[in-house]
C-alpha cells in the first residue's frame, strides 16, 4: 500500500513539473519518479512504524474502524476540513492584502490542471513530511522522557512476555500537534499565523482521519482557492 502511496505522489510532483516550464537544472522525469517514491516510501515506512508502536494514527486505512466509520471519519476530516480551510482562506484573502497573501507558486496559473498538479504535491509532499512524518516522530522523542525505546524486533533468546499495550499521554500529542503546527506555519514565511492555524486544522484531521484526510483537506483547501481565485 506505501508503494502504492508512493507512486501516486510522484506522479503529482512529475504532473506538477510537466505542466509548468521546465527550468535549467530540473532533474529528468524519470529521475524525479525515482527520487520521489523512494522518499515517501522510506519516510511513510519510518511513520507507519513508529505510529504503529506507539499506537497513533498512521493511514486511515490501516485502522481498525470499520469501513463506514472510515468513511465517516474521512468525509468530516478529509472532505469537510478541506472546505472549512478553502472558505477560510478566501475570507482571509479578502480581507487583507492580496499581494501579500498570494502564494508566490500561483504567480502562472492559466489552466486548471495547472491548479491541480499544484495543490496535488503540495498536499501530497506537505502533509508526508509535517503530519505523517513530523508527528509520530516528535510523539516518539517525548516518550523517551517515559522510559520508551523503540523496538526493531532483531532480539534473540528466550521468547519474551508479550508487551503491554504502549499508552500515549495525550499531552505529548497535543506538543507534537502544536509543534507540527508552527513548523507548517515557518514553512509558509509569507503567511505564517494563517498557515500556523492551517496547520493546527490539518493535524487534527491527520489525528482523527488518517493522512489520507489530511491530503485531501489540503488539497480541496487549496484547489478550491486557487481555482477560484487564479482562473
Amino acid at each position: 500500500m506505501i508503494g502504492v502511496f508512493a507512486l501516486a505522489s510522484a506522479f503529482a510532483v512529475v504532473l506538477d513539473w510537466v505542466v509548468r516550464s521546465p527550468r535549467a537544472g530540473h532533474l529528468s522525469v524519470p529521475w524525479m519518479m525515482v527520487v520521489f517514491s523512494g522518499a515517501f516510501a522510506i519516510t511513510a515506512a519510518f511513520a507507519v512504524w513508529t505510529a504503529s508502536s506507539l499506537g497513533l494514527t498512521s493511514f486511515l486505512l490501516l485502522s481498525p474502524l470499520s469501513a463506514r466509520r472510515r468513511w465517516v471519519r474521512f468525509a468530516i476530516y478529509g472532505v469537510g476540513a478541506g472546505i472549512f480551510i478553502s472558505l477560510t482562506n478566501g475570507a482571509l484573502y479578502l480581507t487583507t492584502a492580496g499581494v501579500t497573501f498570494r502564494p508566490t507558486s500561483a504567480d502562472n496559473l492559466d489552466s486548471h490542471l495547472e491548479v491541480f498538479a499544484l495543490a496535488a504535491r503540495s498536499a501530497l509532499s506537505e502533509e508526508t513530511m509535517f503530519r505523517l512524518f513530523a508527528i509520530p516522530f516528535l510523539v516518539s522523542l517525548g516518550m523517551r522522557f517515559y522510559g520508551w525505546r523503540p523496538s526493531f524486533g532483531f532480539e534473540s533468546g528466550p521468547a519474551a512476555p508479550p508487551l503491554e499495550p504502549i499508552r500515549t499521554p495525550r499531552r505529548l500529542v497535543t506538543i507534537a500537534l502544536l509543534m507540527s503546527a508552527l513548523m507548517f506555519g515557518l514553512a509558509h514565511a509569507a503567511n505564517p499565523i494563517p498557515a500556523t492555524v492551517f496547520g493546527l486544522v490539518l493535524g487534527v484531521a491527520y489525528l482523527r482521519g488518517g493522512w489520507e484526510s489530511a491530503v485531501t483537506a489540503h488539497f480541496l483547501g487549496n484547489y478550491l482557492l486557487f481555482a477560484g481565485l487564479y482562473l
